[in-house]
Order: structure tokens, then C-alpha cells, then sequence
């Protein structure tokens, strides 16, 4: 017998998400009954909802329309699944708190707004909690449970069990803006449209994302799915809330979404649809290896140790000398350079943008990764304004490498760095502040968003003293607070040295 045998729940607001939630009570055994704005409306909803659940050759076992006041008064749990809109809210819970028994658990799916406000509303904090599902509910295993302050350890405690019954995986989180998933995502969003107003193709920022860090899908091609309006009005509340410039919202979306250019559902938002899909557009950017190798490649260094592991055991053809060097540059390091190249062809490894002023005429820039995949992809740095050409030992490199690659100017952390570093500081700052575990923020990520490496397991990989360091440059080089690097992530690194 299923663990929700017997279970009572309404779910009120049949848009996607409803109906997606409660098709996933529904398929754990629960008595659903699903309430919209009017009866009419709540028929409606059901009927889709139906019909959704039969193309995916699944029925709907107990699931029934109804009104408030006839279901909600036998609930043993009420989830809101309504419009993003904190007065919309209000007004339903106050509107609960009549007709609900004393021990029925009141959930809201929001994404952003405050569950502390929405207990206030009902009147009763310890009974309310936030259970954020993703899209779509029936096949992302995620959900958020978001604790206020109010929220009382068994309202909370039941919200996981229910998650757990529904064969998903809950992680808790304190009520804060964005939660988890939407606040640590937020720098990739924005860093991607940073990038572009600075002199990179939004194919570009995509393929580094999918290429080095294995995201199923690039940032900028999400948000143009997700709808620009919708980032839009998250990050204006983001910087509300928060209070802190970081957060700010990048003009470029302001701009597009002004000009009605807000995705793909629109035609255009950072690509233009009717031209060029995105896909295209990736694969147009990337180089891709020649099929021979004709080059063998000798680490040298500093982190000559760390890329060694990746490079081919070959010795065919010209020698090319990759100088690997993960931290801020120094002149010792300019001069190491130039004396390598002395003797031969030579390709500076590193996504400090210090090496802008450092880097020696004739020496190629690139910076290598190992995806999630463990195949190599590289960052090629040309850069016309700054006089920086790649040589032509640098395809060279590419082809003994056998490594896809993407043309980026010299800016500080390159592309992949930029962003992977910037989500670790985001993450790094809501552990700083209580909002969630460290282990719940990786397991949202790779559940919520399908990254295959959540925030702290890259910084095991990347070593907190070179994201800190990272952090440290881009901010000293660009000078804005968004690369403040957390307090949690200058202790770690401190701490790191001392071991």
C-alpha cells in the first residue's frame, strides 16, 4: 500500500506546475481533489490535467475537482500553486485559515516570495512551509522545502516525508530570496550577460558552459526558454531584498525585454530565432580538432603537475610547451615565459586576466579543462583590441590536444572560470549565512538544474585557493563588488595554507 494511502490533498491553482503537482500525489497514491479561481476554470484544469497524464500513458487514479470551502476543511495537506503574486496569496491563505482543521499542513510551491510573510497571512507561521517543486513536478526528483523562521520542525519534518513519498528528494532551506537553485544560478545568469556586452557571442558563453562544464543547456540559450521578463522581475526582487549592488540586474535584459524581445517564445532574445537557432549557432563557434596530432606537448610551470594528466603520451612532431600557471601571474612568471620561447613555441595556460599586461609577444593563451566527461575543452584567448593573435602553434596545441575549443577575448577569467567561480561564491555565501547545507546546495543543483558538478564539489576539483584567488583578480582587475569573494571562502583558503 502506498506510504500516502489515505492522505487528503488539495492542491490550489491549476497552471503548469498544479497540475504537474498534483498528477504527482495523484501517482503516490494520495486523494487529490485540485481547486482553481472558478469552478469553471477548476473543470477545465482537470480536464488538462487528465489529458496530460494519458499522453504520457499514465491516469489520474483519485484526482477530482472541487471548490475551497467543500475540500479544504478534510485536508491533511493544502499546497498553493497560484500566480506569483504575494497579495494573491495573502488572500487565499486568510481564506484557509477558516475552513482548515487545526493539524492540516499548508505548503506553498513558490519560487521566490517569503514563506515567513505568507505564515503571517495565515496566521498560524508553524503550520506554513514552503515545497518548491521544479518543472516539470512529474519528472524533476527536486524539491525545496523553505523553513521560515515560523515554520514549526514538524510542519517541516512533514513536508520532507512527503517529498520522500513521493520517490523525490528534498532539501531544506532557510525562507531567503531565491532559495537555492534560483539564487545560486543567479551569477551565471548574470556573468553570461556580461559577457555579452562586452564583446562575446552568446554562442560562445554557451558553448564554454557546455563544453568545460558540462551543462545540459547554456545559460544564456535557458534564459532566452525561461523568458527574459521573467529573470528580469527575479533579479529586480533579488536586489530589493538583498540590498547589495551584486545583485543588480544587467541592462542588456532590461533593454531587450523593453524591446519586447524576451526569448525564444518571442522570436528573439539573446538570439535572433529566425535566423539562427542556438544549437547552430554553438556549433558555428566551436573549433574542432584536426583528426592527426602533429605536435607533442610538454608541461612546464607552476601547475605543470595538474595538467600533465591531460596531456597526450606522444612524442610525434614539434615540441610546443604548455606553461601552466593557475594563480595570479607574476613578472617571474612573464620571465619564465620568455625564456621557454627562447627555445621554442610556447602557450600560456591560465584564465587570469593579469596576463593581459604579462603575456610575452609570440606566446599563446589558453585555458584547458577536463569536463565532467573527462574530454578536454579550451579556451583560446584573441583579442584584437589588446593585440593578443594567437600563433599558429596554438591550433597546433588544439589538434594534439584533440580538443573543441572557442575564440574569447582577454578578460578577466575568461569565460568558464567567470562563471563556474562566481556560482561558488554565490554558494559559498548562503552557507556563510545559514540558508542551507553544503551538501543540499550540490544536490540541488545537480537535481534542479542537471549540472553534473554542483557548486562545492567544483571547488574540490578547482582548489579553494585558486577559485579565492580567481575571485580575488577579477575583482581587483574589474574592481566591482559582484567578484567579492565570501568571508566562508577567505577562511577556507586560509585554512587550506596552514594544512
Amino acid at each position: 500500500m502506498s506510504e500516502l494511502a489515505g492522505t487528503r490533498v488539495v492542491v490550489v491553482g491549476l497552471g503548469p506546475m498544479g497540475r504537474g503537482i498534483a498528477r504527482a500525489f495523484d501517482a503516490a497514491g494520495a486523494d487529490v481533489q485540485v481547486v482553481d479561481v472558478t469552478p469553471k476554470a477548476t473543470l477545465a484544469g482537470l480536464e488538462k490535467t487528465r489529458s496530460e497524464a494519458e499522453a504520457e500513458q499514465q491516469a489520474l487514479a483519485s484526482t477530482t475537482a472541487a471548490d475551497l470551502e467543500t475540500a479544504a476543511p478534510g485536508a491533511d495537506l493544502v499546497i498553493e500553486a497560484t500566480v506569483e503574486n504575494m497579495a494573491v496569496k495573502r488572500e487565499l491563505l486568510a481564506r484557509l485559515a477558516q475552513l482548515l482543521k487545526p493539524e492540516t499542513v499548508v505548503a506553498s510551491n513558490t519560487s521566490s516570495l517569503s514563506i515567513g510573510e505568507m505564515g503571517q497571512a495565515f496566521g498560524d507561521p508553524g503550520r506554513v512551509v514552503g515545497m518548491h517543486f521544479f518543472n516539470p513536478p512529474m519528472k524533476m526528483r527536486l524539491v525545496e522545502v523553505i523553513v521560515a523562521a515560523g515554520t514549526s520542525a514538524r510542519t517541516a519534518e512533514r513536508a520532507r516525508g512527503l517529498v520522500a513519498a513521493l520517490d523525490k528528494v528534498a532539501v531544506t532551506c532557510a525562507d531567503s530570496p531565491n532559495f537555492i537553485v534560483n539564487r545560486v544560478c543567479r551569477p551565471l545568469y548574470y556573468e553570461a550577460q556580461l559577457l555579452t556586452t562586452q564583446g562575446i557571442e552568446p554562442a560562445v558563453v554557451d558553448a564554454a558552459a557546455t563544453g568545460a562544464l558540462g551543462h545540459p543547456m547554456g545559460p544564456l540559450t535557458l534564459l532566452d526558454f525561461t523568458g527574459l521578463h521573467t529573470h528580469l522581475a527575479s533579479s529586480e526582487t533579488a536586489l530589493r531584498e538583498f540590498g547589495d549592488p551584486r545583485y543588480r540586474p544587467i541592462p542588456v535584459a532590461r533593454s531587450l525585454v523593453r524591446g519586447g524581445f524576451t526569448g525564444r517564445a518571442a522570436g528573439r532574445g539573446f538570439y535572433d530565432y529566425g535566423s539562427e537557432k542556438p544549437r547552430v549557432a554553438i556549433d558555428r563557434v566551436v573549433r574542432k580538432p584536426a583528426s592527426e596530432a602533429p605536435a607533442s606537448v610538454i608541461p612546464a610551470g607552476p601547475d605543470a603537475d595538474l595538467v600533465s594528466g591531460w596531456l597526450p603520451d606522444s612524442s610525434a612532431g614539434d615540441q610546443i610547451t604548455l606553461y601552466a600557471c593557475r594563480r595570479a601571474p607574476t613578472s617571474a612568471d612573464a620571465d619564465a615565459v620568455r625564456r621557454l620561447a627562447a627555445d621554442g613555441p610556447v602557450v600560456v595556460d591560465s584564465s587570469d586576466g593579469h596576463w593581459l599586461e604579462l603575456l610575452p609577444d609570440g606566446v599563446g593563451w589558453v585555458h584547458l579543462h577536463r569536463s565532467p566527461r573527462g574530454r578536454l575543452f579550451v579556451e583560446v584567448v584573441e583579442d584584437d583590441v589588446a593585440g593578443i593573435h594567437g600563433p599558429e602553434h596554438v591550433d597546433r596545441l588544439l589538434d594534439a590536444l584533440a580538443a573543441p575549443s572557442v575564440r574569447v577575448p582577454a578578460l578577466p577569467g575568461l569565460v568558464v572560470d567567470r562563471l563556474a567561480h562566481c556560482m561558488i561564491n554565490e554558494a559559498s555565501t548562503l552557507v556563510e549565512e545559514g540558508i542551507a547545507a553544503a551538501q543540499d546546495v550540490d544536490t540541488a543543483l545537480r537535481l534542479g538544474m542537471n549540472h553534473p558538478r554542483g557548486p562545492f564539489e567544483q571547488l574540490e576539483l578547482d582548489g579553494v585557493g585558486r577559485v579565492y584567488g580567481s575571485l580575488r583578480s577579477m575583482a581587483e582587475v574589474v574592481g566591482d563588488p559582484r567578484y567579492r569573494p565570501s568571508q566562508l571562502l577567505r577562511r577556507q583558503a586560509a585554512g587550506a595554507v596552514r594544512s
